[in-house]
C-alpha cells in the first residue's frame, strides 16, 4: 500500500458518511481545504535507484490524473565515497538512476522542489534468505482460513528487519514487516491471513481464486525503514499518522534494501492442510 493511499483514506470515510444520510434532508458539510503535501517513495536496491514524487489530493479535487511532480531535483549521495548523483526524470513523477546499492553503505536522499528541501537516509542490508513460502489451511474455531506462510532464515549476528509484500495479479494484496526478536539467528515465521474458505466458495473479491498470479517480494531493510513501515501497519488501530521518515514535512519513506522476488500460480487443490 502506498503512502498516498494511506493519507487519503479519509475520502472513503466521507463517502460512507454521505451515503448514509437521508435523501429527505440535506446535511451541510463544514470542512476546510488544506495545502497539498509532498509524498516521496524511494528505493535503492541491488538493481538501481528509483524515487517517485507526488502530492496529496484534496477532498474537493475530482481530477482523475495523478498528482505527480516533474520539477523536483532528486540527489542520491554516498558520503563514504564523496559521491553524489542527480536522478533523471522519466514519467509519472518517477526519477531514476542506475546506481546500485551495496550492503553496509549508507545512502542519503535529498529532494528539492518549490523552495522546499526534504531528506532521508538508509543503510543497505545483506541479501535476505527465504526458506519457503506456501499457502496453508488453518482451522480457527469452526472456520477454515487460508494463510500465506513465509519462512525466513535470519541474517546471523545482527539486528535484522524485513518487509514482505504479496501481490495478487500485480495489485498489492497483503504485507507485513518482521524483525528477528523472537528467534534471532534462526528461522522466522510470518503468516498472512488471506480469506476464509466460505469467502473463497462465495467468490468474494478479497478471496484468492484458481489461476491468480501471486508475486512475493521480500526485502531486507534497516531500522529506519522498519520503524516507518511498522507505524504504517499499526496506524489504523492507533488512530495516528505514521512517523516521519523524511525531514522537512514530506510524507513517505526511502529505503536502501536488497529485494528478492518470487512468482507463483495459486492452485486451490495444492493448498496444504494443517
Amino acid at each position: 500500500m502506498t503512502a498516498m493511499k494511506k493519507y487519503n483514506k479519509y475520502l472513503l470515510a466521507l463517502t460512507l458518511a454521505l451515503s448514509l444520510t437521508s435523501c429527505e434532508k440535506d446535511i451541510p458539510m463544514d470542512y476546510h481545504e488544506v495545502n497539498s503535501l509532498y509524498v516521496a517513495e524511494g528505493t535503492t536496491t541491488q538493481k538501481g535507484t528509483q524515487v517517485q514524487v507526488s502530492t496529496t489530493q484534496n477532498v474537493t479535487d475530482n481530477s482523475r490524473s495523478g498528482h505527480y511532480v516533474d520539477n523536483a531535483k532528486v540527489v542520491i549521495t554516498i558520503k563514504k565515497y564523496d559521491y553524489s548523483e542527480e536522478l533523471k526524470y522519466t514519467r509519472n513523477g518517477i526519477y531514476t538512476s542506475t546506481l546500485k546499492g551495496e550492503p553496509g553503505l549508507t545512502y542519503d536522499l535529498d529532494i528539492y522542489v518549490d523552495d522546499k528541501h526534504f531528506s532521508s537516509s538508509s543503510t543497505m542490508q545483506e541479501e535476505p534468505v527465504m526458506n519457503s513460502f506456501r499457502f496453508v489451511w488453518k482451522k480457527v474455531l469452526n472456520t477454515r482460513y487460508l494463510f500465506g506462510e513465509l519462512k525466513i532464515q535470519d541474517t546471523p549476528d545482527q539486528n535484522s528487519y524485513y518487509f514482505a509484500h504479496i501481490y495478487r495479479n500485480n495489485v498489492g494484496y497483503r504485507w507485513a514487516v518482521i524483525k528477528d526478536e523472537h528467534n534471532r539467528n534462526g528461522e522466522l515465521l510470518q503468516l498472512f491471513q488471506c480469506c476464509s474458505e466460505k469467502d473463497m466458495d462465495k467468490g468474494d473479491s478479497e478471496a484468492l481464486s484458481d489461476g491468480d498470479n501471486i508475486r512475493l517480494e521480500l526485502r531486507s531493510i534497516d531500522k529506519l525503514s522498519y520503524d516507518y513501515l511498522y507505524s504504517m501497519q499499526v496506524m489504523d488501530n492507533a488512530g495516528t499518522n505514521p512517523i516521519a521518515n523524511f525531514t522537512g514535512g514530506c510524507l513517505g519513506y526511502f529505503s536502501a534494501c536488497h529485494v528478492l522476488s518470487y512468482n507463483y500460480k495459486f492452485i486451490r487443490s495444492e493448498v496444504v492442510e494443517e
